[in-house]
């Protein structure tokens, strides 16, 4: 980053510049108008004294003649003011500077014009070759004669050019004392500023035009601890699955491999050849099973299934494809299955509804008892129902007025604990492992029905008391 850059984005040189600049025009405007204001006065007064001195004047010379008033201004007035007789025609008598024989008529000068009118007159004229102001002031005397007075002062402008050197002096000490003014302000404003607490932003006391920044950077740290947390869980699961994965598919190739072993070691009787081969091929499904359902869960994780397109499911027919593929594994548990309901019609992946469908009728014939049964049914619902509302909180605000489609699948099976049916839908987690074992389950069927309803922005929960069956409700927006 450059300097110019630095210096730009510096506080104390923002502080410095604005102040000193700030000082500067309100010394130049004040300065300005003071001494225009004191010019003003002192001309003002200056003009009062003259016309003042020129009444006196011609109070004192009264009625007199010419030629005693000529002496009279000769021997008894001070040079303060330069002193002119003018008789009735214009003529200069007497002049206190200047020699009277060598002057010029004035009888059409303004003052002495306006005297000879009126009694008196006062006129200032401007030099501009020698930058100075004279003030005039006649008096008609009694006898008819104009007594005037005049004085030649400094103008406007050369009365500010004689101040040029003071005005500087002042503005070179005010630039050194803001200076030092805004070394000290940019300190005491940057000291609550260099204390802050970025760890804890509302907690700091500080400016209150600072607050929506300090309320903005904590929103933007809970945002982040909250995103660290959901990483650390992620990785944490990531990694659980990793193991959980390995683990599972440990013991169907060790049973493989061990078989697979003495079989081609001849080590295995001829008549129980067939026996091996059927426990190999089971294993080879449950590692097959276990492979598709991981594949599936990590398309889920990745969201893979964004890129297809949404088709038109119905919920009622999809149901009975799943059963129909599901009887001969039901025969043989010995449960029967049944679907029931109304047409019920969402958009989605087909794919994901089936095997999030499959999964759950699975698990009922699985873990069911001869006899059983397992029944699914399909309706159309509102989400106005008050035991439906933890539901509907879960569902996107824009999907909660929507139609339904809510699938139950019920079985009669063993039920499961109250304080483990949070728990079920997490990977691997299984209620009972050895039982689990036997029934041949992987431990992620409810994980994929999980996630493939919040893939479908529904909700899904289970119903369940032990001893007396268990029921998933799937709560999942029409198209």
């Amino acid at each position: 980053m450059s300097p110019t850059h630095n210096n730009v984005k510096s506080l104390s040189n923002r502080i410095f510049r604005s102040v000193l600049t700030f000082t500067l025009i309100v010394l130049f405007v004040f300065g300005t108008v003071m001494s225009a204001i004191f010019y003003t006065t002192y001309e003002r007064d200056a003009e009062e004294d003259l016309s003042s001195a020129a009444q006196n004047i011609a109070t004192s010379l009264g009625d007199l003649d010419s030629q005693a008033c000529e002496q009279a201004l000769s021997q008894q007035f001070s040079d303060a003011f330069r002193y002119t007789l003018i008789d009735t025609d214009g003529a200069v008598l007497y002049d206190s500077v200047a020699d009277a024989s060598t002057m010029e008529n004035h009888a059409d000068r303004p003052e002495v014009r306006e005297a000879d009118e009126r009694g008196r007159g006062e006129v200032s004229r401007y030099s501009s070759t020698l930058g100075t102001v004279t003030l005039y002031s006649a008096v008609k005397l009694q006898n008819g004669d104009v007594v005037r007075l005049s004085e030649t002062r400094e103008s406007l402008v050369a009365f500010f050019g004689g101040m040029m050197g003071p005005i500087a002096l002042t503005l070179l000490v005010a630039i050194m004392l803001v200076f030092l003014l805004s070394q000290r302000l940019t300190s005491r404003i940057m000291q609550p500023i260099d204390a802050l607490d970025f760890a804890n932003p509302l907690e700091n006391e500080i400016y209150e035009e600072m607050d929506p920044l300090l309320e903005r950077i904590d929103d933007q740290q809970r945002q982040l601890r909250e995103q660290n947390k959901d990483l650390a869980r992620a990785e944490t699961m990531r990694r659980d699955f990793s193991s959980n994965v390995s683990h599972e598919m440990k013991t169907p190739l060790q049973v493989i491999s061990g078989y697979a072993e003495l079989m081609r070691n001849d080590m295995v009787d001829p008549a129980d050849r067939q026996k091996f081969a059927g426990l190999i091929y089971d294993e080879a499904q449950s590692m097959r099973a276990l492979i598709d359902e991981v594949l599936t869960l990590s398309r889920l994780d990745e969201t893979s299934f964004d890129g297809e397109s949404a088709t038109l499911i119905d919920m009622l027919e999809a149901s009975k494809r799943v059963v129909g593929r599901l009887s001969s594994f039901a025969h043989d548990r010995g449960v029967s299955v049944e679907v029931s309901g109304d047409s019920a019609c969402i958009a989605g992946s087909e794919t994901l509804v089936e095997e999030m469908l499959y999964n759950l009728v699975e698990n009922g014939i699985r873990y069911n008892h001869e006899g059983g049964s397992v029944s699914v049914s399909v309706r159309l619902e509102l989400p106005t129902s008050a035991e439906q509302a933890d539901d509907i909180r879960a569902l996107p605000a824009g999907e909660r007025g929507r139609m339904r489609a809510v699938v139950r699948v019920s079985d009669t099976g063993p039920g499961i604990p109250e304080d483990k049916q949070e728990k079920i839908f997490e990977r691997f987690y299984r209620l009972e492992k050895s039982r689990s074992k036997e029934t041949g389950g992987t431990g992620l069927g409810l994980a994929i029905v999980k996630h493939a309803v919040m893939y479908h922005k529904g909700s899904v929960r289970v119903e369940s008391e032990e001893g007396k069956g268990t029921v998933f409700i799937l709560r999942i927006p029409t198209a």
